[in-house]
């Protein structure tokens, strides 16, 4: 006899956090919504993350534990667990946050209430040991819910452990681009939010934890996304110009760091380009300055 399809399918890759897995998953099993299965994806862990899925596994029955080829990134093993995935709708926890009880049952009253939506995020606490705060970050976008594609283009207000998606949205506009190495799920939001209006909770409900061993982003890493995203929706930035300076001028600003100047140099004339700004024109100043001083012996 076949299982009936759960309504949310939540799907949470892991790779070597056997130290963190257990809180991911109890805040899991802990949902108020109970019609959902969980999908472990072991991405090649070489400490105890499989045995401890596995204990968990054999404690709730709504666990089911896969194990990919190889090691692919978060991006690859999202991917796998999407093409497990049979419920109405998809959720993504990282091995190393926390949900709150309530956060499904939220974002599903969310949607019943808005129709014509067929995805939604909720608001977060980003913890680390230095700080914390509230996201999406106050002035990243100008409407949180509703059509948010432009301000996308500017800034990512969503992050995969807030998101609650229709596995059929997903099927027409794709799954996480396994060729990018960080910020793939701001390029999935953009592509989800080319066919849906987003529906948006404030009040937190995940908390994101900052480890010594997460996976972030570094000034080159983010400097390339960032040229890769105005290079791949360049029909959409040319429409936005405004946020495509905000691209360029956070691109330049990068590659200035770290010592590309050329590159810092075209990206930072192309934002003034596009909307003037004092500290664009003041970052452009700087480059002769840096480069100067990059060239004096030690």
């Amino acid at each position: 006899m076949s299982r009936q399809s759960p309504e949310v399918s939540i799907i949470l890759p892991v790779y070597n956090r056997e130290s963190t897995l257990g809180r991911a998953l109890d805040s899991l099993t802990a949902q108020h919504a109970r019609d959902i299965e969980i999908i472990v994806v072991d991405d090649g862990s070489s400490d105890g993350s499989r045995a401890l899925a596995e204990a968990c596994a054999a404690r709730d029955p709504r666990i089911m534990i896969t194990q990919t080829p190889r090691n692919l990134g978060a991006a690859g093993a999202r991917n796998v667990g999407i093409g497990l995935a049979s419920g109405r709708y998809v959720a993504f926890q990282d091995s190393d946050d926390r949900w709150f009880p309530e956060k499904l049952t939220r974002q599903l009253e969310a949607l019943r209430e808005s129709p014509t939506s067929r995805a939604c995020y909720c608001g977060a606490v980003y913890f680390s040991t230095n700080q914390s705060y509230y996201i999406p970050r106050q002035g990243t976008n100008h409407r949180p819910g509703g059509n948010i594609f432009e301000d996308l283009l500017a800034s990512n207000a969503t992050t995969p452990q807030t998101l609650l998606v229709e596995r059929g949205l997903l099927s027409e506009c794709g799954d996480f681009d396994e060729n990018l190495f960080i910020n793939e799920d701001w390029d999935l939001a953009l592509r989800i939010a080319r066919r849906t209006s987003f529906t948006f909770v404030p009040d937190p409900l995940v908390m994101i934890y900052r480890t010594s061993d997460s996976v972030s982003s570094d000034r080159s890493a983010d400097a390339i996304f960032r040229e890769w995203l105005l290079e791949t929706y360049a029909s959409d930035y040319a429409r936005h110009r405004r946020a495509r300076a905000r691209q360029r001028y956070i691109a330049g600003a990068q590659h200035l760091a770290l010592g590309n100047y050329r590159r810092a140099l075209r990206l930072l004339v192309q934002s003034m380009r596009d909307t003037p700004s004092p500290r664009c024109a003041a970052q452009i100043a700087r480059i002769p300055i840096s480069w100067l001083r990059g060239r004096r012996p030690a």
